[in-house]
């Protein structure tokens, strides 16, 4: 078989690739190509692949795209440079229905009847019959059957499914799934007309770009009852949470895994608000509640108190912004795992309180002001506007250089007891109990505020920051030298208090 094109071929190539307007669009990208354009022209199925070179089989494409082929077809080309811009788009935020909505999946709307043995799922052109089951340990019903992908949505709405789509996972899954069987179903709960899926996004969304038209489900049937639908949403939200945190295989985001916390947290405290008196509303009590009535282990309530006092902490906050979805992108200077072992762990009180709720002892709603204040100071004086992903190739001025070594992980983690000590000379903290507490306390004033504001500027303005590239940037990358780069170059805790 021959590989190259005469040049007479080319220009039949290019003559049937005209648009009517006469413009030449990139057959991967759908840009305009001009005459001063890198071009290829390249088969649609693959030489390597017994793609024939005639002119069916050859498409004019820019350069730049074309180098990403390896031995896809230029449609695997094309779709792979739609979802790579729809994640750049999106932040890495992506969802089921962005997916939906890239492969112009329209959902439609369905109608539930059921009998003692059976449920029919119609709309109104395809109707489905499956048998219902019994499952004991939750006493509701379930089915199992393969149903059309139009009929499904994301349950993200005070739901089961917050996760957002992981690109490296779905990528991986959807091009096992072109050459195996999937052998585990997603699940979904049926909530009147309306079929939510809350595991297996990641195998939905990889069989809707497989062209896939329906899937496997195991489909949760909701009570009607309010209390009885209530209770499964909770047993269920718990099971996953536990599937995908104590029982993994592919874990949750840790900030997902805290939004969700959060959502247990206030359905369970407006069921504790019903069934106790006012005089008990306290954070301790509450823990208690959780076990007694809940069947929860006393570690894990106090870690779902935990979550929510971070979740409520961040929500709104200057640092909001800057904290990336996802544990690991590279297009964002922090994550939740890293607020976890620094800032939230020397800013926060973390332990059940037992100062009555909304009580003058209770400073919760103060904490979250106070956790406020210190985000916008730490956002204005450590550079965190000035920061850029690293991407190679790129040139960064002094200033984006500087952001990036001061919220690298190891620099984060040894500035951090620093930022405490800040917090207890500039709040004028006497007591265990008062170091104990930190933020968690009256609301901060001007004075305290600028006392904090001096501190932070003459930790992040030090000479370290500004140093030539080379050695520091070798030592900030490793976590056992930080300690002594700081202490070398005179970036000391009495530095950052007295000056």
């Amino acid at each position: 078989m021959k590989r190259q094109l005469s040049d007479i071929e080319k220009y039949e190539v290019r003559k049937q690739q005209l648009e009517s307007d006469g413009s030449l669009r990139c057959f991967i990208s759908g840009e305009i190509i001009s005459d001063a354009d890198d071009i290829e022209y390249d088969h649609i199925q693959p030489f390597s692949k017994e793609g024939e070179t005639e002119i069916a089989n050859i498409r004019i494409v820019l350069k730049v795209y074309n180098r990403r082929k390896t031995d896809q077809t230029l449609y695997e080309v094309r779709d792979n440079l739609k979802l790579d811009r729809l994640f750049e788009k999106k932040k890495n935020n992506i969802k089921l229905q962005d997916i939906f909505e890239l492969k112009n999946i329209q959902k439609k709307n369905i109608h539930v009847s059921s009998n003692t043995t059976s449920l029919t799922i119609d709309d109104g052109m395809e109707k489905r019959v499956f048998p219902i089951l019994q499952d004991k340990i939750l006493n509701v019903d379930y089915l199992y059957g393969r149903v059309p992908i139009h009929w499904l949505e994301n349950d993200d709405q005070e739901g089961l499914q917050p996760r957002v789509i992981d690109y490296k996972r779905l990528i991986a899954l959807r091009d096992h799934l072109k050459n195996h069987a999937q052998l585990a179903p997603s699940i979904s709960r049926l909530v009147g007309n309306r079929l939510k899926l809350f595991d297996g996004q990641h195998k939905l969304a990889a069989q809707v770009l497989n062209g896939a038209n329906e899937i496997d489900v195991k489909v949760y049937v909701s009570p009607e009852q309010h209390e009885a639908e209530k209770k499964l949403f909770d047993d269920l939200m718990i099971t996953n949470l536990d599937a995908h945190s104590k029982l993994k295989q592919v874990p949750f985001y840790t900030s997902t895994l805290l939004d969700r916390l959060s959502v247990i947290y206030k359905e369970f405290w407006d069921d504790f608000v019903v069934k106790t008196e006012p005089i008990q509303h306290t954070e301790s009590n509450f823990i208690q509640f959780l076990v007694t009535n809940k069947d929860q282990g006393k570690a894990d309530a106090i870690n779902l108190l935990r979550s929510a006092i971070k979740d409520t902490a961040l929500a709104g906050s200057s640092l909001e912004k800057y904290v990336a979805i996802a544990s690991k992108d590279a297009s964002f200077p922090i994550t939740i795992d890293l607020l976890n072992k620094s800032i939230f762990q020397i800013a926060l009180y973390l332990e059940p309180s037992t100062a009555r709720f909304d009580s003058e002892e209770d400073y919760r709603s103060l904490e979250t002001e106070n956790f406020q204040i210190l985000s916008e100071l730490l956002v204005q004086h450590a550079h965190l506007g000035d920061w850029v992903q690293n991407i190679k190739g790129r040139s960064l001025t002094n200033i984006q250089l500087k952001a990036r070594r001061i919220w690298h992980k190891g620099s984060v983690l040894t500035w951090t007891p620093y930022l405490k000590s800040i917090l207890f000379i500039s709040l004028q903290m006497i007591s265990n109990k008062e170091k104990e507490k930190m933020l968690y306390r009256t609301k901060i004033d001007d004075k305290q505020k600028e006392l904090i504001a001096v501190c932070l500027k003459r930790l992040f303005s030090h000479p370290l920051w500004d140093e030539p590239e080379g050695e520091i940037d070798s030592l900030l990358v490793s976590a056992r030298k930080q300690d002594d780069l700081f202490e070398r170059r005179g970036l000391t805790e009495r530095y950052v208090l007295l000056g």
